[in-house]
């Protein structure tokens, strides 16, 4: 039994322990001065063990319920996804008290916690995807070997159009004009092509194809970007196999030119579909305001962010116009950690012929303290305000369980747990995938849960555990006491 080692060290100790009316042991042959070091290593053992295998049994956590938290918000989810994503509002920033969301949680309709991520904020919107159709033209040329019998005229003064003559009758010295290949005009599509898509056919029904696609900005000057690439179009019965779509490097193009690169007839293309993608731009980030505190020190501004939010932005707003200050922006987790300088350089506002120019906002990597200071080696007597800026993250959970769902947040006595990795609640499903199974919750109002008190330290638990074991140690540390006084009295001195 795991209690046999303690219990024996406890049973002897009783057995050797006077008692009244009992005949003590004799002193040579229990105790000697030799063997009470064994005694206090068999009492120590005892204590212990009697404190492992009797006190030190693990305790098991607690469920976390909505009242462990300050406050919650309503999210509205469709029922065709399995997973919802959210944006966190700034009050979630405002009244989480541990760093990383770690007070954070989720729950469904019935009071229980679902499986929760959070999501890297994003710095830039995703490039926007579109389908343009394009003019496309047949570049004819004469059969002869001097390639007269087309031109091709560029006008841009204030339409720009593209014209393209060939002769229509064939003489002896001007054969008939033959298609040669096709000019495709693609001057009014804003972003980067990436790809084309053809409705062809060949003149001799071939079911294959191998183009080579050039590009030009004046249609002068050719230069290939495709060098050969397969359309195909084979059809049996009801099924069809087709291949139209050709990749381009990507890229804003004006002109494209498609040619034959198999030695095959002209094909015939009757419409051309390109496909755009939009260059991402800069997500703005959430501003907000810093309360000053008071500073003791010279050359420095001290404020207080009150809320954990991964800012990755901050802005001077100095007082007057025509300014220039060099800074130097440091935060902080707690008042006790040591500063971490974030970003240096000059803010400044300067006003030129009616037009007011501010110095960018300084960018740095994201961070979630809530202290920050400004150093500086200005004479202002007040500070200026202290703008800060960040991009919410996102949470995604999975919609277990009946909505709605409640958002909770802000706790310190709701027991700390890893949140863990975006696009980790499904297992083997990434990118794409991933994002068909992703559906945009509705937030709601914010409702008090627990409210402050949620918000207060828990009060310390009384240590039992440390009081029984202080007990049998001082305990056996008495009793061996008492036993060396014994054996001091009945042990008679050598010589």
């Amino acid at each position: 039994m795991k209690h046999s080692a303690a219990s024996r060290h406890m049973t002897w100790m009783l057995e050797n322990t006077p008692q009244p009316g009992k005949a003590r042991p004799s002193c040579p042959s229990l105790l000697t001065r030799r063997s009470s070091p064994r005694l206090l290593a068999s009492i120590a053992r005892g204590a212990l063990l009697g404190y492992v295998f009797g006190f030190a049994s693990p305790v098991p956590a607690t469920a976390q319920a909505l009242d462990d938290y300050a406050e919650g918000i309503s999210i509205e989810a469709p029922n065709d996804r399995p997973l919802i994503e959210v944006e966190l509002p700034d009050i979630v920033y405002r009244t989480i008290t541990r760093p990383g969301l770690a007070d954070l949680n989720v729950f469904n309709a019935e009071g229980q916690s679902v499986p929760h991520a959070l999501c890297v904020a994003p710095a830039e919107t995703a490039g926007v995807v579109a389908q343009h159709a394009l003019p496309v033209f047949t570049l004819q040329a004469a059969a002869g070997a001097n390639g007269r019998g087309s031109r091709i005229d560029l006008s841009t003064p204030a339409g720009t159009a593209l014209r393209i003559q060939e002769n229509q009758t064939g003489t002896p010295e001007m054969p008939a004009a033959q298609t040669r290949a096709h000019v495709i005009d693609a001057r009014e599509v804003p972003d980067a092509l990436r790809s084309i898509q053809f409705e062809w056919r060949s003149p001799d029904e071939a079911s294959e194809a191998h183009v080579r696609i050039e590009a030009s900005e004046d249609l002068d000057r050719w230069f290939v970007i495709v060098e050969a690439s397969t359309l195909l179009q084979v059809a049996q019965g009801d099924q069809q196999l087709r291949r139209e779509r050709i990749p381009l490097p990507e890229r804003r193009y004006r002109f494209l030119r498609i040619a034959r690169a198999d030695g095959g007839p002209p094909l015939t293309i009757s419409s051309v579909i390109a496909e755009s993608v939009s260059q991402p731009a800069p997500l703005k980030p959430v501003w907000f305001t810093v309360g000053a505190r008071t500073s003791h020190e010279a050359g420095e501004w001290l404020f207080d962010a009150a809320r954990l939010a991964p800012v990755s932005f901050a802005r001077l707003r100095l007082p007057q116009d025509n300014m220039s200050l060099q800074i130097r922006i440091q935060s902080r987790g707690d008042m006790e950690a040591r500063w971490v300088e974030r970003w240096s350089g000059e803010s400044y506002v300067i006003l030129a012929s009616g037009e007011r120019r501010v110095s960018a906002p300084a960018q740095f990597q994201p961070t979630s303290d809530r202290y920050w200071r400004v150093l500086h080696s200005s004479s202002l007597d007040k500070p200026p305000a202290l703008e800060l800026g960040y991009h919410p993250a996102r949470l995604q959970f999975l919609a277990q369980g009946s909505s709605p769902y409640t958002l909770a947040f802000g706790s310190r006595r709701a027991s700390s747990k890893q949140m863990q990795a975006c696009g980790s609640l499904i297992a083997d499903v990434r990118g794409d995938d991933l994002e068909r199974f992703v559906a945009a919750g509705r937030l709601g109002e914010v409702r008090t849960l627990a409210g402050a008190a949620a918000l207060q330290p828990p009060p310390q638990p009384t240590p039992v555990k440390r009081i029984v074991l202080w007990a049998v140690l001082v305990g056996g540390v008495g009793l061996l006491i008492a036993m060396a006084l014994s054996l001091l009295r009945r042990v008679r001195p050598v010589g």
